[in-house]
């Protein structure tokens, strides 16, 4: 009696792993072993980086493991996993990465929120640029075709088909998208069989995307991969430019890059996984879920309180800092990375709370290690000129550190009924076409313009054309001129000049001309014709000493600036036209504008700006 009641205790047991082994299966959960039944045929598999070698190939491809039957085995099989399909089942199965499938779906990469919501607005189908408008909803309409016609391959969830390496054009691919790596072995196995015996290495999966992973997205639109590096769209003669033809057949010249690029600094170098990946909330527009800033790094010091000689002039706590402790995600990279260093104090996110890992504090400054040069380099606050009074307090870095931004005026989108389309939602042919034509691609100085925000605080931030345009849609054809915020990837170490902001016509918002002051007065010559449609220069955003609202920019916080701060931003300008701007009353200034006007020389006040 005793034999059989323990042998029935053992095939209850045998029995009960048996089925969860099937259940976890079934669940798209991973098998806890890499030897199975998949092994006896694909037995010299290599390659696969060691976090996940430990997994059985089920715990990926799902499939049949537990028969060695190819049809049999091979039924569910996902021969790519981590595309959106089948996120939850693979990369987010439970005892892997069970939040991110989440996180991905409210990702703004994956929604597209802002470029749905903008492009309806523009159309005339939504009342406001800001709605939860994800990509994947789109219908026919004129707006939701034109998207799906010119802009919806862009989105994580536009599925992997093809096995192979990330590259210019690659689009889409859930996890795939970011973590993909082939080494040259794998590249070299692509299209050969898996037959019995044959040497197979596999594509691995790395936590640190390359560039090239960002490149298929963003050398589009706001085109701030190229940017980083340098890379400008023309028209016309290059002169002895050095020049690159993509792949998707445009031909960029060489201009300034980053300096962050120049330096060996990749996009995971600032752009961390919280906000890639997203934090699981419903962005509406990029600036919601890209949260960092200069000053997270480059920390803004108390002069009063730091020591001259102090080698980044701070000393401990004497820089604006924020910390935070590695959350387990954080963790896991930085244990992956090497940045997991015990009792190191990790600079954090000020807008989000979330550590830079390869960032630490010690012996009085502030440092950050690149993630593919492995150098670890001092990270320098803002100058003296950046931060000292408090008129320049509403200035956002770029305003004065981005060397130029992509431009584009002039643009013409029509919609050909009798024409043949690619659906880049459905990845099908499909009826109608929407064509563009863009005007030269100009790289310059970027204006600058308002950001309003909560509690009656604004910020100064750059914009640019992000429509000037002609829209030929089957309800008619209207005509937009809107200005965008940008931040385009261009940073340098040299700012624009004093003059280049207060004197500057393309800064204000007039465009492109010449702006000059004589005899008390200001004048603006564009270079650019008038546009019919509105009478402005075809590069402008605002008249010269006019104004326009909320409705001229693609956010409904951000304007350009009013009448009144235009003339404060010129009458600045006048005084540069005879004061250094290292001047005496020009340092004085900054703390203190009004009080030095009112020891303004005769002569000073004669030159005063007037209407």
């Amino acid at each position: 009696m005793g034999r059989a009641v323990v042998g029935i205790v053992l095939a209850g047991l045998a029995l009960g792993l048996v089925l969860q082994l099937w259940v976890m299966h079934e669940q798209g959960r991973p098998l806890p072993v890499r030897r199975d039944e998949c092994a006896g045929c694909h037995r010299q598999v290599e390659g696969i980086e060691p976090g996940h070698a430990t997994l059985s190939c089920a715990a990926c491809h799902l499939g049949n493991a537990f028969t060695a039957e190819p049809k049999l085995s091979h039924v569910g099989l996902v021969r790519i996993p981590g595309n959106a399909a089948d996120m939850a089942r693979t990369c987010g199965a439970s005892g892997c990465h069970v939040d991110v499938p989440q996180r991905i779906g409210n990702n703004i990469m994956n929604t597209m929120n802002g470029v749905v919501s903008v492009d309806r607005w523009v159309f005339g189908e939504q009342p406001t640029p800001t709605a939860i408008t994800p990509v994947q909803r789109l219908g026919h309409s004129p707006a939701d075709t034109h998207l799906r016609n010119l802009c919806a391959s862009c989105h994580l969830s536009n599925p992997k088909t093809e096995a192979g390496p990330l590259h210019e054009r690659s689009r889409g691919g859930g996890c795939n998208a970011c973590h993909l790596r082939y080494s040259e072995e794998a590249l070299d196995s692509l299209g050969k069989g898996r037959d019995p015996g044959v040497r197979f290495v596999h594509s691995a999966l790395s936590v640190k995307p390359e560039p090239i992973a960002c490149f298929g997205c963003h050398s589009r639109s706001g085109r701030v991969s190229l940017n980083a590096e340098g890379w400008q769209e023309f028209a016309g003669d290059a002169g002895s430019a050095e020049l690159r033809q993509l792949d998707d057949g445009r031909v960029v010249k060489k201009g300034l890059p980053d300096v962050h690029t120049e330096r060996g600094l990749g996009c995971v170098d600032c752009h961390g996984s919280w906000e890639v990946m997203g934090d699981g909330t419903l962005p509406l527009h990029r600036e919601a879920q890209s949260t960092l800033r200069c000053t997270d790094c480059h920390r803004v010091v108390d002069r009063s309180r730091v020591s001259p000689s102090a080698p980044l002039g701070v000393n401990g706590d004497e820089l604006e800092l924020h910390f935070a402790e590695l959350d387990p995600e954080s963790k896991r990279i930085a244990k992956l990375e090497g940045f997991d260093v015990p009792d190191r104090r990790y600079l954090a996110i000020a807008r989000s709370g979330v550590a830079l890992i390869n960032t630490f504090v010690a012996d009085g400054g502030a440092f950050l290690t690149g993630k593919y040069t492995g150098r670890t380099v001092a990270m320098v606050p803002p100058a003296d000129a950046c931060t000292k009074g408090t008129a320049h307090d509403a200035l956002a870095c770029a305003t004065c550190h981005e060397a130029w931004v992509p431009q584009c005026v002039s643009c013409h989108s029509r919609f050909i009924a009798d024409g043949g389309m690619y659906d880049l939602l459905d990845n099908a042919q499909a009826p109608g076409d929407w064509q563009e034509e863009g005007g030269a691609p100009l790289a310059d100085r970027a204006s600058l313009g308002v950001r309003e925000l909560d509690g009656g605080a604004r910020r100064v931030e750059e914009f640019a054309p992000g429509m000037v345009m002609t829209l030929a849609a089957p309800a008619g054809t209207t005509f937009h001129r809107l200005f965008a915020p940008v931040f385009a990837h261009t940073i340098r170490r040299e700012s624009r000049s004093c003059l280049d902001c207060h004197a500057s016509s393309l800064a204000l918002g007039y465009g492109r001309g010449e702006l000059r002051y004589d005899s008390k007065r200001w004048t603006f010559s564009p270079r650019f014709p008038l546009r019919k449609e509105d009478g402005l220069p075809e590069d402008a955003w605002i008249g010269f000493l006019q104004t326009r609202g909320f409705e001229s920019t693609t956010r409904e916080d951000t304007r350009p600036f009013t009448v009144e701060e235009q003339r404060r931003v010129l009458t600045v300008g006048v005084c540069l036209g005879c004061h250094a701007p290292g001047s005496a009353p020009m340092q004085q200034g900054l703390d203190d504008f009004a009080a030095v006007q009112k020891r303004m020389t005769p002569r000073c006040k004669s030159d005063r700006l007037t209407p």
